[in-house]
């Protein structure tokens, strides 16, 4: 198959599964995490470690933004399973992204600055999480963290490779 067909297939899917995961976030919890586990499982060892260390960092990040009060999802612990699971498949697809795309690292780093705070925006209009200053704000807080995020890991996975 070739490269962009993959990257799109993969691309897409994601889209997919993050639709499915947002709009019936507990619902689903078991499945939710069962497909991110067993596609983080697909992974070679050397990048599904990269993909946990990523899945690690996105749910710190998001753990910090509910603690600091910039958002709230809506439920009784800090970080709802579901979340957990979305950054799980998330890091396993950007894992996946980064070997085989031909974009350079530091181009996927400004679209996941961009991507990221839009998926959280449309999150919020889906009820899967709330906003406790305005969107603005919370867009311009949360693409600096996403640029930092990313940027850290296309250097750890650059002195990989």
């Amino acid at each position: 198959m070739k490269r962009y067909v993959q990257v799109f297939l993969m691309a897409v899917a994601f889209d997919l599964y993050w639709t499915l995961v947002v709009l019936f976030r507990e619902r689903g919890l078991f499945l939710w995490l069962g497909l991110a586990i067993l596609a983080c499982i697909m992974l070679s060892p050397a990048h599904r470690l990269y993909a946990v260390l990523l899945a690690v960092a996105g749910c710190t990040l998001d753990a910090f933004w509910v603690l600091t009060g910039l958002i709230d999802f809506n439920g009784d612990g800090l970080l709802p399973l579901w979340m957990v699971a979305l950054w799980l498949m998330f890091a396993t697809v950007w894992a996946g992204l980064t070997c085989t795309a031909t974009i350079p690292g530091w181009i996927l780093a400004l679209l996941a600055t961009v991507g990221g705070p839009v998926a959280y925006v449309i999150g919020h209009h889906l009820g899967a999480i709330t906003f406790l200053e305005p969107s603005v704000i919370v867009v311009s807080v949360m693409s600096p963290g996403w640029l930092v995020l990313m940027l850290f890991f296309h250097m750890l996975m650059r002195k990989r490779q």
